[in-house]
């Protein structure tokens, strides 16, 4: 396949994966509400922030069993896989890093305080998921630090009326196997839903050279209720759980690249919420408390010639716990205002063999943060959110952050202008602060990361609201960012520090969607991305083009369906560290497209036969330096629907 060709076709193409299909006579575009783009639901049409909104029906139909791989298709979202599947997954936005973006689980912020405040794209599988939300650009006034550069709102399955279960089962290449089951329940007052999958596979090799597989293994499980007092009165509450095992090729110190061994990383992961909403004086004054708690616990089993046991053991254990007030008074029809107080509660502790220096570390911090809010109408086309955060830190300096967007609809609808300016901070992760792990010691005076950004878009409907195209541009400029790969004289090692100066990411997106025919559709997205450090040269890891395009046909009564999805990576810099000085090189990453084509048979009323072909090009790349990724791989299952 001609990679520039279908680059250049991508950027003429103009459409976007995440849009919603709509028809002439309904447009689902203007029933959507974005759940994170506020500090309360709001319509997709009022946000003034760039949203792609992915449904159920889409997640399903692409059938990728690692919700990552679909996340590519985002415009203005890049994704990195350290090997085969199961390897540590980053997932950036708009050129910042990967603890710039918040991710949230049914309500509860997941970033791992234990793993450099980034959370894993590689353990969240795409099963038992109704929606996934991503907000882009600055919304630290909204949801405080890590949502630098914007905000991943994942949603699981809620009970629907009556009784409800399915299960499914599939196999397929290197070993690989895949089942799980769901039941849920609901009526007027009731809803509950219970659901657990597993993925075991034998992988491949990640490293050049050898032939040892990678293997992983994934439980996840997952719970949520909800009982609804009276019209007033609702509680809610979920739980998640994910058991891992991840095999890896660790650095062989010779030669700076991955090479067959036996390390293995095994994590455990709890999210927990409990909430309670009451709404009074008839539903005008809404009030929200609620209670999160995150608990991860990662244990490295590393391979060491020299220790005793011919092992070494690092471990990183935190916890989150989050409580929430929150308040929204409508104060007349089409303008409220909301304000919250959340306290935070950090816990960190690191385990290792004392060597170059002392890896055991209790540590712990907190928060207090003041948000207020205010969204109005100002018309009936013009609405308009504003934001300011207070966030009182333990440990670092307070910090205030703003943010204000728009959003003008015009033509009757057909044509929206939007637009947003805001302000994010990060601050430094116990990582940065304390970690410690072959020759880098932390540095615990690092002052936090700030950012402030502006992005302007328009919207546009065509030919009946078969067509959607959108186009975003957006400029945001970091200080204070932190390098985790500064040389320290006095130690002979390395540590974190602040840079001086200031990088840019500025860039364009198109987003939209065309209904070809009744159960056809395609969409497609580009992102053109310049991301540079203060010195001019690129930022790692981030793509200057990345575009997609999928085409997705229900046909036979909607028995039976096809997708054929594509995603377009171009060239990017990376960074190689030799054993010998300069210790730190920069080389480039070639270019790849992947190619995954799905497709489903419905055979009875509630039994389904599905398969796909991921990478079916077969191609051959890396996405971080060193490491093999997967070739074409077949999988093929069933699916049952357990009928009332």
């Amino acid at each position: 396949m001609n990679k520039l060709a279908l680059a250049t076709v991508l950027a003429i193409t103009f459409t976007s994966i995440t849009a919603p299909r709509v028809t002439a006579a309904d447009s689902p575009a203007l029933e959507t509400l974005v759940v994170r783009a506020a500090r309360e639901p709001i319509a997709a049409e009022a946000s003034g922030s760039a949203v792609s909104v992915i449904g159920a029906e889409l997640l399903a139909n692409r059938q990728n069993a690692a919700l990552g791989e679909i996340l590519r298709s985002v415009p203005g979202v890049a994704v990195s896989r350290s090997g085969q599947f199961g390897a540590q997954t980053q997932l950036r936005m708009r050129g910042g890093e990967a603890n710039h973006v918040l991710v949230f689980i049914d309500g509860v912020k997941v970033n791992d305080p234990a793993q450099n405040n980034e959370f894993n794209m590689a353990h969240m599988l795409n099963y038992d998921l109704e929606s996934v939300e991503v907000i882009r650009g600055p919304q630290s006034a909204l949801w405080g630090s890590d949502a630098l550069s914007g905000v991943i709102n994942i949603t699981t399955r809620r009970g629907a009326d009556g009784f409800n279960a399915d299960a499914f089962a599939e196999g397929g290449s290197d070993g690989w196997q895949h089942y799980g089951a769901t039941g849920s329940y609901g009526d007027q007052r009731w809803q509950a839903n219970l659901s657990a999958n597993r993925v075991d596979t034998d992988g491949d090799n990640a490293s050049r050279q050898g032939s040892e597989d990678d293997g992983y293994e994934n439980n996840s499980f997952n719970g949520s209720g909800s009982y609804q007092f009276n019209e007033q009165l609702l509680l809610e509450s979920n739980l998640r759980y994910v058991d891992s095992t991840t095999q890896f090729d660790g650095v062989d110190f010779s030669t700076g690249l991955p090479a067959d061994s036996r390390d293995e990383s095994d994590s455990e992961q709890w999210y927990g919420r409990l909430a309670a909403r009451l709404d009074t004086l008839d539903g005008r004054w809404q009030h929200t408390l609620s209670a999160s708690y995150v608990d991860v616990d990662n244990k490295n089993h590393t391979e060491n010639a020299f220790a005793a046991s011919g092992f070494d053991d690092y471990n990183t254990d935190a916890n989150n716990t989050t409580l929430l007030y929150q308040s929204t008074f409508e104060v007349v029809p089409g303008h409220s205002l909301t304000g919250a107080y959340e306290h935070q509660q950090e816990d960190f502790k690191q385990r290792g063999p004392i060597g170059f220096g002392d890896p055991n570390r209790d540590e712990d911090l907190d928060a207090d943060s003041y948000i207020v809010e205010y969204r109005g109408d100002l018309s009936a086309s013009l609405s308009l959110l504003a934001s300011v955060r207070h966030d009182d830190n333990s440990d670092f300096d307070d910090k205030t952050t703003g943010r204000v967007s728009g959003s003008w609809r015009i033509n009757d609808g057909a044509t929206r202008l939007r637009g947003a300016w805001g302000k994010g901070v990060k601050n430094p992760t116990f990582t940065e602060r304390f970690g410690f792990y072959t020759d880098f010691i932390g540095n615990p005076n690092l002052k936090p990361e700030e950012s402030e950004g502006w992005e302007v878009g328009v919207d546009q409907r065509l030919l009946g609201d078969h067509l959607q195209l959108g186009l975003t541009w957006f400029d945001e400029q970091l200080d204070d960012e932190i390098n985790g790969f500064v040389y320290d004289p006095a130690s002979g090692g390395f540590t974190a520090d602040n840079e001086n100066g200031s990088s840019d990411r500025q860039g364009l997106e198109f987003s939209g969607s065309w209904l070809l025919a009744d159960g056809l559709s395609l969409s497609a997205a580009y992102t053109y991305l310049d991301a540079s450090e203060d010195d001019g040269s690129d930022e790692i890891r981030r793509p200057e083009h990345s575009g997609s395009a999928n085409l997705n046909w229900d046909f036979l009564n909607k028995r039976a369906n096809l997708n054929l999805n594509v995603d377009y990576n171009g060239e990017q810099d990376d960074f190689f560290f030799p054993p010998l000085p300069p210790y730190e090189e920069r080389v480039q990453l070639d270019d790849f497209t992947l190619v995954t084509l799905a497709g489903s048979y419905r055979l009875l009323a509630n039994l389904r036969l599905f398969a796909r072909v991921e990478n079916a090009l077969d191609e051959d790349y890396e996405e971080v330096y060193g490491y093999r990724t997967p070739g074409r791989s077949v999988y093929a299952g069933l699916s049952y629907n357990f009928a009332r």
